[in-house]
């Protein structure tokens, strides 16, 4: 995987077109690059990055970023239920209940 500026991506082999391709991971703009050669398609990748900045400077759009901290989910409505009745009781959102949770879960499995 390759990471620049805090965007990600990986390199994709094309064996019926015999050349290298990747996509921005986890953003909703479709940002592509490819090359013929594995020593340029890291140059590319950059090239990608900082033209879709360029191109969101100027029309005055925020790029989209990967891990801007939203996370959309689906549970079964039970589940729900029982998440949301355990923040109230406790004081807490459901989505601070939700994050301790999955801390508590990294933690453990790190």
């Amino acid at each position: 995987m390759l990471e620049y500026k805090g965007y990600h991506a990986d390199i994709i082999f094309s064996e019926d077109a015999l050349n290298l391709y990747g996509k921005l991971h986890g953003i909703k703009d479709l940002i592509t690059f490819e090359s013929d050669s594995p020593t340029e398609i890291v140059k590319e990748f950059h090239d990608a990055v900082d033209d879709y900045l360029e191109f969101c400077k100027e029309m005055g759009k925020e790029p989209d970023r990967e891990f801007n901290g939203k996370l959309n989910i689906t549970v079964a409505p039970e589940v729900h239920k029982s998440l949301d009745d355990v923040a109230r009781n406790s004081g807490e959102t459901l989505n601070e209940l939700v994050e301790k949770i999955l801390t508590d879960y990294l933690a453990k499995t790190a």
